[in-house]
This record gives structure tokens, sequence and C-alpha cells, in this order.
């Protein structure tokens, strides 16, 4: 992709003669992208630099209503006080590390009953799901459950303030999140299927990835397993695929396999993923859930020793932050950061 000066270098013969009728300029649209959108939007991938991503700080919505507990699948109500002081540790983190952070800012009003008159719990842990960015600009979520439909709204508000394109919106009966979404590197990328994203959504997306340049070769849908009634440990099952599945460097895949379906553990083999297998324990708990601040540098959650030693005895770079207050919310890193701009990272293979 050509910067703004090579952009208007490649125009200049095309701006000189005044006295013709004009006519269209020779740019694709990814070559003007910084010049018109001001940023090379597009974070295809999970493990090249993070550079720009978007985060939510919790208020009083993260708290439902104690006899509501069940409804938010919630075993215990957070603490909105101390999910404040922890989320603003992991911001901080993101900070030193060189991350440009944008703060999504919905009305308390908002969150605490719009649009169906129920609190919008998880937001702040999942500023992920909302939206995904690709090459180009934006794709719009449709969240799937009551207590999180409508979050788009503000995602979308966000983006668009910061001047990125919006590339399509999911619409009609077609669910999906961003969470269910994993890249292998640009031109390859899994999404899971699951309570959260249905198949009219991911076709739709597909639709769109298929388009941007370069074009996505390859979609690899995941069945996820999920829940009926019964919540506990392991009927619950999984919301999205970065719950049982996180990429942490060129080739090298934390996974939970009772989380997937075999023929994608075959899938994984012969793209030859080592794939590092997540406890039972420690993957009740989403130890999966990290997000790479660059190849092979990856922030986890603290308290899964297992999974820590697994990434170090791999040559992954480790850092550990406190999530015990926003762990009832559920998530991660990974679902607490929204990535607008990240480097493409290594090829497969």
């Amino acid at each position: 992709m050509i910067g703004k000066e090579e952009a208007l270098e490649k125009a200049r013969k095309y701006l000189e003669d005044k006295t013709k009728p004009s006519i269209p300029l020779p740019l694709s649209y990814m070559e003007e992208l910084e010049l018109i959108w001001g940023k090379k939007w597009g974070a295809q991938s999970e493990i090249g630099k993070l550079e720009e991503c978007l985060v939510q700080r919790p208020g009083e919505e993260v708290a439902p209503p104690q006899e509501h507990l069940a409804w938010y699948q919630f075993r215990i109500r957070p603490d909105p006080k101390k999910c404040q002081e922890e989320m603003d540790k992991f911001h901080d983190i993101l900070k030193g590390e060189g991350v440009k952070l944008h703060y999504i800012t919905p009305p308390k009003e908002w969150l605490m009953k719009e649009p169906y008159g129920v609190q919008h719990v998880r937001m702040p842990a999942g500023p992920r799901d909302p939206g995904i960015v690709v090459n180009g600009g934006a794709i719009i979520s449709r969240m799937s459950l009551p207590y999180r439909r409508g979050e788009e709204f503000w995602w979308a508000k966000k983006v668009m303030e910061l001047g990125c394109p919006i590339l399509g919106t999911v619409r009609g009966t077609g669910r999906f999140e961003g969470g269910n979404v994993v890249w292998l590197d640009p031109t390859h990328v899994c999404i899971g299927r699951s309570a959260r994203t249905n198949q009219e959504g991911i076709d739709q997306v597909t639709a769109i990835l298929k388009t941007v340049e370069p074009p996505v070769e390859e979609v690899r849908v995941v069945p996820i397993p999920g829940w009926l009634d019964n919540l506990e440990w392991p009927a619950g099952g999984f919301a999205h695929l970065d719950c049982v599945l996180g990429y942490v460097n060129d080739g090298i895949a934390l996974v939970y396999p009772a989380g997937l379906p075999y023929d994608f553990i075959e899938y994984l083999r012969e793209k030859d993923i080592n794939m590092l297998e997540v406890s039972p324990d420690e993957a009740k708990n989403v130890a999966c859930n990290v997000v790479a601040l660059a190849p092979g540098k990856i922030m986890l959650i603290a308290g899964f020793p297992k999974t820590q030693r697994l990434l170090e005895k791999a040559g992954v770079e480790v850092i550990t932050y406190d999530y015990t207050q926003m762990a009832p919310i559920g998530g991660g890193p990974h679902c607490a950061t929204g990535p607008l701009i990240r480097q493409p990272g290594p090829k497969l293979g």
C-alpha cells in the first residue's frame, strides 16, 4: 500500500491540466486510503504489531441486579469501582507498550437501560465484538444477545468519529460478533459459528472479506459448542472462538481441543500450526483469550501458570495482568481490545 505523498505523485499528471474536463484518478481505494481517510486502517492479523485499538472503561452497568445474574450468565456480582481500577491498569500496560487507545463512551443512561430496558454488562470487557476492522475500513457487527444488542451503534459512531470508513453492516437476520474472528494471517481467517454468530452473519462478512485488498483467500468456519439452560462447566460451552483459540506467534496457537471440532484440529495441523494445549482447569477461565502486542509478545491474564509455561517454552514473551475483578464479566485481553490498526504480520508457511 502506498502512502499519501506517493498517491499524490501518482495522480499529479492527471491534476495538472485544468483546461479539460476532469477524469477519474488512476488510484485504487487502498492506494488513496490514507490520503482520503487519514490513516491506513486495517487489522487483518492477530500477531502483527498492534498500533491503535478501541477500549472502554467499565462503570455501574457491569453490575446487574443480584436476582438477574443467571440471565446475564454471571455467577457473582462484580464491583464496578474495582473493575475500573483493574481495567485502568490494563490500559496503562497497553499504552506503555506504545498502543494508542481510543475510548468508546456511550452515555451512562444508555448503558444502564437501552434499547430493551436492560443493562449492557459486557461492553467494557468486549470492544472486540461490535465490529472488526479489515484492510480499508470497518465491518459493523449485529450483536446476538439482548443485553448487548445496540452496542454496535456506539462502536460504529466511534470509528466514524475517528475517520475510519464503514465497509458494511451485518443486517437482516444475520448475527455476528468480532470475538468469533481469529486471523492466521492477512488472507486466512477462522470464524466461529456459535450462539453469538450465525451462518448468515458469516456469509455477509465473508462477502466483504473477498473484496478487500489483498482479498481473503480462505474463511474457515468453526462450529463452537454452546449452552441450553445449564451454564455449569463444561455444559455452558463457549460464546466465541477466541475463548478456545489464541494465535500468539507465527505458526503457534493456544488451543482448547474440547471446545473445537476435530476436523478443525486437523486443519491447523495441515497449516503446520504448533498447537499448545491449554489444560481444562485454565481453559475454563478462557486462558486462550490472549492479545498479541507483536509477533511472539502477548498479554495473558495472571493466574494461568500452566499456560504461561507452555508459551514461554515456545519462545513467546508473556506480560501478565490481574483480571480478578473483571473475571465474572468474562473475556480477557483479546475481548477487551478492538484493533483498528495492526501491521500485517507474517504469512502462513
